[in-house]
């Protein structure tokens, strides 16, 4: 993921960390997940979907995935994470139209097909798309922001 320092106009409050989003093609937000070694790795992914909800405007976020699986994620920062997306729920179901994830892996893509498939609708109102190619994001990504809600 290139990593974009530019926020948009307009944009209220403090930017997310840099190396985990890229604002470029806001209000789609591409959104990489940290490595395990990654310094506050976990807060500073929450606290930058906390910066994308405080700007309350449609936007679709676009999930690099890390090279580990979700299965791995320690135990507390699992718990920090569900913590934060109770907390959350309502303002991601308002604002977020959707999420997509970017993988060429084709067996990280069945994977995350198969997990969509568990949380979507149970957890979040907005759809969820697995695509191969970071081109392939953008044109799923403005579908879901021109769906009317």
């Amino acid at each position: 993921m290139s990593v974009d320092n530019t926020v948009p106009d307009g944009f209220i409050g403090t930017a997310p960390r840099a190396d985990f989003f890229d604002l470029q093609h806001w209000p789609i937000v591409f959104v990489r997940f940290p490595e395990l070694d990654e310094l506050d790795r976990v807060q500073g992914v929450l606290d930058g979907l906390g910066s994308i909800l405080d700007q309350q405007q449609p936007f679709v976020a676009v999930w690099t995935p890390a090279s580990h699986d979700h299965d791995d994620e320690p135990h507390e920062d699992e718990k920090t994470s569900n913590i934060w997306i109770k907390n959350h729920r309502d303002a991601l179901n308002t604002y977020c139209r959707g999420y997509v994830y970017v993988t060429r892996d084709e067996a990280l893509g069945a994977l995350l097909t198969k997990r969509i498939g568990t949380i979507m609708g149970r957890l979040f109102k907005f759809p969820m798309e697995v695509v191969q190619t970071r081109e392939a994001t953008i044109v799923t990504a403005q579908k879901m922001l021109d769906q009317i809600s």
